[in-house]
């Protein structure tokens, strides 16, 4: 920045209108440093403009307000070339009444949260002081100083700046990093002003020191609005990386949601044809009744499990027989023909996952394969055993087949919602456990879970029955 600034500054002084390089004075090197001043507040203040737009804070809009009313006081010079520098008593009482003005915009800051937007209020106050300026220079018998006046004047503007440089630097509402460089900057713009006001940058001396603090004040006037823009992007962006966490997470705990209501349905729809069937159905023998409560007792403790969900289990021991009896007995009695003969097999996997995606799968083909009896087998293969349920349905197009695990989708006409398979796919992805689609089965679609086996030592015969 600082190099723009002179780099600006220099193309300025190099290339006068019609004069040379060497037609320049000092006091006129002073004096464009001096009016340099106007063009970096105005676009400090279109840099603090858009950082209020993007992230709002207080103290970056009166600050915003601030520089669009010092950009202002520019446009008569504008509109009248040739206006006179600091020397005139005019524009040194301009230059006091623009630091009272920016006190007062300080104080305001500092004790009220003001919601107006910064552009017209410093365009206001800027063409306000504008006004009172003109007016004074249209009345009869324009404001002359005595040279006492003058100095006293200067001294009102060296103690403005020390005041507001002092209230800058309490200023709560505006990062350090930017006190830091405003406060100085409100004290080197007080002391170019009164260099010039006094009449004192005939001096190659002070001249250069009333250009250097015009040409320091811009410089940390616009790197402080620049890192105000660049702070405000960054909590712009800080923010929307947070809101996009949030999002994702509210996702994955309505996806939690979605998939154990869909669980829960399926396993109180079980329970509830059960304890209908138990209630009302009369050719009940004995057996069944003690088999459909214990189903009731499992499936009554898994649905516990499921609602009252914590920290799932490791891996463990899993006998399929156990595992498939209940969960058969409760789709059986929805009226759906399960085929499955006892294969005395132990497996690694957790039981309420393993029976939650044969419950999936079995509501899958009831739903798909309607009326279609459904056969649970095992195919061992060395360390690991494959589980497979197929039906003989219409089967699963071929262009469909890829997608069937993806969240959210189901085959057209389908009144699922596309969670099942999915969440079949991820809860035993999770394990180490494949679930995929055996694409030689026809006619109709299997399903092979594909399980490592336990060894166990062997029982005696008469101690396996009794614990069977």
């Amino acid at each position: 920045m600082g190099l723009l600034v002179t780099a600006t500054y220099a193309s300025i002084m190099l290339t006068g209108a019609g004069a040379g390089a060497g037609a320049r004075t000092w006091s006129q090197a002073a004096t464009a440093a001096s009016q340099f001043l106007i063009p970096a507040a105005l676009a400090s203040a279109v840099f603090l403009c858009v950082a209020c737009r993007i992230y709002h804070r207080t103290g970056v809009a009166w600050f915003a307000a601030a520089m669009t009313m010092v950009g202002t006081q520019g446009f008569p010079v504008i509109v009248t070339p040739g206006t006179k520098g600091m020397s005139d008593p005019m524009l040194l009482w301009s230059a006091i009444a623009l630091g009272a003005a920016m006190l007062l915009l300080v104080s305001i800051a500092d004790a009220h949260q003001v919601t107006i937007s910064p552009f017209p209020l410093g365009v206001g106050f800027g063409i306000a002081l504008i006004v009172l300026r003109e007016a004074e220079e249209a009345l009869p018998g324009t404001l002359q100083l005595a040279a006492p006046a003058i100095r006293f004047g200067s001294a009102v503007l060296l103690l403005i700046g020390i005041v507001l440089a002092v209230a800058v630097w309490r200023q709560s509402c505006l990062p350090t990093s930017a006190r830091r460089r405003l406060a100085p900057a409100v004290v080197l713009w007080s002391v170019a002003g009164v260099v010039g006001a006094m009449g004192l940058t005939d001096s190659a001396g002070w001249s250069v020191i009333a250009i250097v603090a015009a040409l320091t004040t811009c410089v940390l006037v616009m790197s402080t609005s620049l890192d105000l823009l660049w702070q405000a992007v960054r909590d712009d962006h800080d923010a929307v990386v947070e809101l996009q966490h949030q999002l994702r997470t509210l996702r994955d705990h309505a996806r939690e949601g979605v998939e154990q209501l869909h669980e829960v349905k399926g396993t109180i729809a079980g329970i509830a044809s059960a304890t209908d069937l138990i209630r009302h159905e009369d050719r009940l023998t004995r057996q069944h009744r003690e088999y459909l409560a214990e189903m009731l007792a499992q499936e009554t403790a898994r649905l516990q499990r499921l609602v009252h969900a914590g920290p799932r289990q490791s891996t463990q021991t899993v006998d399929l027989d156990q595992i498939l009896r209940p969960l058969l007995m409760t789709h059986t009695v929805q009226g759906q023909q399960v085929k499955w003969e006892p294969c005395d097999l132990r497996v690694a996997a957790d039981a309420d996952e393993l029976t939650e995606v044969l419950n999936i799968l079995l509501h899958n083909a009831a739903e798909h394969a309607p009326g279609s009896p459904v056969r649970i087998f095992t195919r061992r293969d060395g360390g690991t055993v494959d589980l497979v349920v197929a039906d003989a349905g219409p089967g699963i197009p071929e262009e469909l087949r890829t997608r069937i695990f993806d969240w959210g989708y189901s085959q057209p006409g389908s009144s699922g919602q596309g969670v099942g398979l999915a969440m079949a796919h991820e809860v035993l992805a999770r394990r180490g456990i494949s679930l995929e689609l055996d694409p030689e089965h026809a006619p109709g679609a299997a399903f092979v879970i594909r399980l490592s086996t336990v060894d166990q030592p062997g029982l005696p015969q008469e101690a396996a029955l009794l614990a069977h």
